[in-house]
């Protein structure tokens, strides 16, 4: 149990240094992990599979790096940075929120098909840092009341930023594959979207109803937007080669489930997301007419690409060190119907504060183990986490929270803050609620 503590400081202290002198917690979490496995080596668990051998420890550590999440995530974190840098997500923003100019009342809906648009096409959780401040400069001079333009920005984004063609679809599509073995990341994903589309879609209607959304301050400007341009030649090439690479994902896969063929099923089993994202950072990169030095250095989230690589090695810490037995054992105590939303608010708990995909690593490789406990498939038992990890990104505490904010007045947002914490709040409880029902386990 000693080493389950330790492990839990480390991880904590990696995110509060992180946090508080602005370093990557990531690179902190390697720190800690090539300390942690010089000290204990495999004192926690000698019967880990793989066992932490008694010599060469730093070598075992280098080796436990996430080749697939790494490559999973950055190559199409890279492809959108493209898009990104010649404006064509910014366009394609502006034009879907000009299509509600004559409808103030529905530019809410308009804002989450925006934010759902920009993350579907590569974006990710990345769109509000695109969307956020062109959706308060619309809503705040059509006088939509504040508090639905972030649940609306945040509820687009739930919608379209986990679809597995997405960097962090594909992220999370590598995290499944690596930690339950023999599982289908893609498909496992789609389900995910599914519950996710659901959620977004309820939360936003409700939120619409209790804030009485529909009415706006009529004495603001009515001349709220202009025309947005149109695409320029190198947009509409990123365009077609951002769809046809979503295609060349999707369409042989959906044909072979109808009908079964040697070409699609060569086609869905070695055109994967880092493949044709390479093919489309190669094609964007000549045609797309952005700079690749400004793309690389200025759109190319790599602080998060160390995040998520750098937690993911520390967590492989969770199976040497006992820490996934450990937990298993308490949480296989519980009554089966309990299982689900433990994990839902443990979850929620832990990424309350933080990003989800410094915790997800974890909670994912525990997956098997719980649904045994809890007589529940292990898709079921992974939604459970999804949902628990991702409602409370709301929190203005959080990424998903925070980024929402972007562009908000001063006076507003200072305002939003407490609203926003609250209702992240209630999220997790009703996430927690909803995994108690045999709903999580529909179609798994």
């Amino acid at each position: 149990m000693s080493t389950v503590i330790i492990f839990f400081i480390g991880f904590i202290l990696a995110v509060v240094i992180g946090q508080k002198f602005k370093i990557n917690a990531g690179i902190v979490a390697i720190g800690f992990g090539f300390i942690l496995t010089w000290i204990l080596g495999g004192a926690g668990d000698p019967t880990a599979t793989p066992p932490v051998p008694a010599t060469n420890t730093s070598m075992s550590f280098i080796k436990a790096f996430p080749v697939t999440l790494f490559w999973n995530y950055s190559m199409p974190v890279i492809f959108y940075a493209f898009a990104q840098a010649n404006g064509t997500l910014e366009v394609l923003g502006k034009k879907i929120a000009y299509a509600f100019r004559n409808a103030r009342w529905a530019l809410p809906i308009a804002v989450y098909v925006m934010a759902a648009a920009v993350a579907a096409a590569g974006a990710g959780t990345m769109n509000t840092f695109i969307v956020a401040p062109l959706a308060w400069g619309l809503c705040m001079a059509a006088g939509v009341t504040p508090l639905i333009v972030p649940v609306a920005l945040w509820s687009g984004s739930f919608l379209g930023a986990f679809l597995p063609w997405t960097s962090n679809g594909a992220l999370l599509t590598g995290m499944y594959e690596s930690a339950v073995e023999g599982m289908n990341g893609m498909a496992m994903q789609v389900r995910v979207c599914v519950y996710y589309a659901f959620l977004s879609l309820i939360f936003l209607l409700v939120m619409f109803l209790i804030t009485r959304a529909w009415k706006v301050d009529e004495n603001a400007s009515g001349d709220f937007m202009t025309k947005p341009e149109d695409f320029n030649g190198h947009q509409r090439a990123t365009l077609i080669i951002i769809f046809t690479c979503i295609g060349l994902l999707l369409v042989p896969s959906i044909i072979n489930q109808f009908a079964p063929n040697p070409v699609c099923k060569w086609m869905s089993s070695n055109l994967s997301i880092p493949v044709t994202s390479i093919i489309g950072i190669s094609l964007v990169a000549i045609l797309g007419g952005a700079s690749l030095k400004e793309t690389f250095g200025k759109y190319v989230n790599w602080n998060m690409i160390l995040l998520i690589t750098g937690m993911g090695m520390y967590c492989t810490l969770a199976n040497t060190f006992g820490v996934v037995k450990t937990l298993g054992d308490v949480l296989q105590n519980l009554p089966g119907g309990m299982v689900a939303p433990a994990l839902s608010l443990i979850g929620s708990a832990l990424s309350f504060v933080t990003s989800a995909s410094t915790v997800q690593p974890m909670l994912f490789t525990m997956a098997p183990a719980m649904a045994t406990a809890a007589g529940l498939p292990v898709a079921a038992i992974i939604t459970a986490i999804q949902m628990g990890v991702g409602v409370t990104s709301f929190s203005p505490v959080s990424t998903g929270g925070a980024a929402s904010l972007i562009g908000a007045p001063a006076e507003v947002s200072n305002k939003l803050f407490t609203k926003m914490l609250v209702i992240a709040v209630c999220l997790m409880i009703v996430t927690a609620l909803f995994c108690a029902t045999p709903l999580i386990a529909i179609g798994a």
